[in-house]
């Protein structure tokens, strides 16, 4: 999200969840109810705040009809009642919204830094990979479990030369990718202009623009290519609908690095994943998300 001081005004939606909610609630206001951003904070009882901000014209504040079938849908029912409203200046907001964040390590040698707190950094952090992203873009950030999983399981990846970024979004797996894998050559994909346009901007931020070859389109454009990793945090729907096509591009031997997959719906992926000659070799979910690697046993 880039917000600028030009008189424009925002609508914030808050609502309260329990803590184990607060990564799912984040994700249906940014994916599927198109949030330009969101914020946690605290809030009583073990429960979370998530203020989300939209443009002005995407909701009125006198019907939330869609926010409330979201919410319900995917099992937030309850955190309907503590649904608030409000309309706010721009420049108030961006100056609220900035003082929630502070830089986010994961793993063992990635952090994730909103730009404008980089000049802080500690020598400590600085030894980490630092990876530059605005943590309000709505395409992928480092502060989501799905995001946080990928890298992890990248930092346990070693020798990889070719690697591709599936459905590439702010570009951050990438950008992780490069940066950790000096002499990996990496392509990213990415079908919605709007992400690539971000992700051009996040290459040249974190100055790895030179190493990754962007693609505005499907993930066929590089079928005939063979990869040793493919990085897939797409929905389970998404992943299991491309194992196919995975299958003709992976490597023997190779891995699929796969998250943004819910919880509950985990079951369908490991049972797609049978299969095909793939053996899963990491399972992990966390906040009601879960994360597979799995491993090509062609030989």
């Amino acid at each position: 999200m880039t917000l600028t001081n030009s008189g424009r005004t925002w609508l914030l939606i808050q609502i309260e969840v329990a803590n184990e909610h607060e990564e799912m609630a984040s994700w249906l206001m940014i994916h599927k109810l198109g949030a330009n951003g969101c914020e946690l904070s605290s809030a009583s009882d073990g429960r979370s705040l998530i203020q989300a901000s939209f443009e002005s014209n995407v909701f009125s504040e006198n019907d939330l009809s869609a926010v409330n079938a979201v919410l319900d849908e995917y099992g937030l029912g309850e955190s309907v009642g503590t649904l608030k409203v409000k309309t706010v200046e721009e420049e108030d907001w961006l100056a609220e919204w900035k003082r929630g964040f502070t830089p986010l390590p994961i793993g063992d040698k990635f952090l994730i830094c909103p730009p404008w707190l980089e000049a802080d950094l500690t020598p400590e952090q600085r030894e980490r990979h630092v990876i530059l992203i605005e943590p309000g873009l709505a395409f992928g950030t480092g502060f989501h479990a799905t995001t946080q999983f990928c890298l992890q399981a990248l930092e346990q990846l070693t020798d990889q030369k070719r690697i591709v970024d599936v459905g590439t979004g702010s570009g951050i797996l990438a950008i992780g990718a490069a940066m950790l894998l000096p002499d990996t050559t990496i392509t990213a994909i990415e079908i919605d202009p709007e992400a690539c346009k971000v992700a051009r901007e996040n290459l040249r931020l974190n100055k790895v623009a030179d190493r990754i070859f962007l693609i505005e389109g499907e993930p066929d454009k590089v079928r005939e290519q063979r990869f040793e990793v493919i990085l897939s945090n797409l929905t389970c729907e998404d992943n299991v609908a491309l194992l196919p096509e995975y299958m003709t591009m992976l490597e023997p031997g190779g891995h699929i690095i796969m998250s943004g997959i819910l919880e509950e719906k985990a079951p369908r992926l490991r049972a797609a994943v049978q299969q095909h000659p793939l053996s899963i070799v990491r399972d992990e979910s966390d906040r009601g998300w879960t994360g597979l690697v799995v491993a090509n046993t062609t030989v």
